[in-house]
């Protein structure tokens, strides 16, 4: 299994999950998958990861920005190119939204979709079946932002591919996080 985080995933990650017990502990385990290739950081999310958040995530783990532990996700390309292109006219669009548009409108938008952390996240498990990529987003299924394209999970399930929130991610690795409170123990 691999897991591909997402932009949400990090800043997560940096906001809720390293301020508790045991910091250090979580930042080794975190850099040693990134290291190994268990868990893959794309060029397209640490870009998203830097600007959101006032770049919370590669500033608190700084680990992050070494250059090696990204993966260039500029020429990721579908396995099915025309294949993939129907699903996201069909499936992975939110019909509502893709109503509003002229077929122009549309393709620019598309287009634009296709530069995404999102899209290179799938594209990267899709090009990567044979390794049982998991996709770690905190997005949930509903979609009510109003974009054009259905979030994350939604489309990792049309698409079949695996998809875990950090918390759920760390548990199938086998890290346990202490919340207990000194003065409650």
């Amino acid at each position: 299994m691999i897991g591909i985080i997402d932009t949400s995933s990090l800043v997560a990650i940096a906001r809720y999950y390293l301020p508790i017990k045991d910091e250090a502990k979580l930042l080794r385990f975190i850099e040693s998958q990134f290291r190994s290739r268990e868990l893959i950081l794309l060029s397209s999310i640490h870009v998203e990861a830097s600007r959101t958040q006032k770049g919370i995530a590669v500033k608190l783990m700084e680990f992050l920005n070494d250059h090696k532990l990204r993966f260039n996700d500029s020429a990721l390309t579908p396995p099915a190119p025309i294949k993939f292109s129907n699903q996201l006219d069909n499936n992975l669009c939110v019909p509502l939204q893709k109503k509003k548009l002229s077929s122009e409108a549309y393709s620019l938008q598309k287009n634009q979709y296709m530069s995404t952390g999102d899209a290179k996240m799938l594209l990267y498990a899709l090009n990567n079946m044979d390794k049982e990529p998991v996709i770690i987003t905190e997005e949930t299924m509903l979609s009510n932002d109003g974009k054009l394209f259905k979030k994350l999970p939604a489309i990792c399930e049309i698409l079949k591919i695996r998809h875990m929130t950090v918390a759920e991610w760390l548990v199938a690795n086998g890290i346990s996080l202490d919340w207990t409170h000194p003065k409650l123990e």
